[in-house]
């Protein structure tokens, strides 16, 4: 093992620069030093498995390194469009939820009946428009193929009925 090691510490001194240079010429930036000790494993595979009838050593172990590296970029690459597919799902299903609750108004059950039952159909008309849903006056009476000031009558005969609803409400 001892002999080994110092081999290895030798094959390493003469072939390192062929780790540096591959790093360098795929532009990848290695904070962690992990493409480095894969470069490292791989040259000693090299060592290992390296069969002088084939070629030289030096080109052997290029391609080791290479091919590990361009693996290694694949694999990110593949993990990175996985996590950004996923990230894009759960923002589109996230958006989705966030339409849906602001189309949808949140109001009491038992008090919407209440005032349902006390307001007539334009005047329901004017609470579900601008009261749930938030629309101007405007926008109700064009909708509705109405004048605005048509709304502004809705509107004033139905807020005392439902004031006196809400009213009663909180007496009880």
């Amino acid at each position: 093992m001892a002999d080994e090691t110092l081999e290895f510490e030798n094959v390493l001194t003469d072939h390192e620069n062929i780790i540096y240079y591959l790093i360098k010429k795929y532009g990848i930036r290695d904070p962690d030093q992990e493409f480095y000790q894969e470069g490292l494993i791989a040259l000693w595979k090299a060592m290992d498995n390296y069969n002088e009838t084939r070629g030289k050593f030096s080109s052997y172990a290029y391609f080791l390194i290479d091919k590990t590296f361009l693996t290694m970029i694949r694999t990110r690459n593949r993990h990175t469009e996985k996590q950004e597919a996923y990230i894009a799902t759960v923002s589109r299903e996230r958006d989705n939820l966030i339409t849906e609750l602001e189309e949808e108004p949140v109001i009491d059950p038992y008090l919407l009946d209440q005032i349902k039952q006390n307001l007539t159909e334009k005047q329901m008309t004017w609470f579900t428009l601008a009261v749930l849903y938030e629309k101007s006056y405007k926008e109700i009476a064009k909708q509705e193929k109405v004048t605005e000031n048509a709304v502004k009558n809705w509107a004033r005969l139905a807020k005392p009925k439902i004031q006196l609803i809400i009213l009663t409400e909180k007496a009880m």
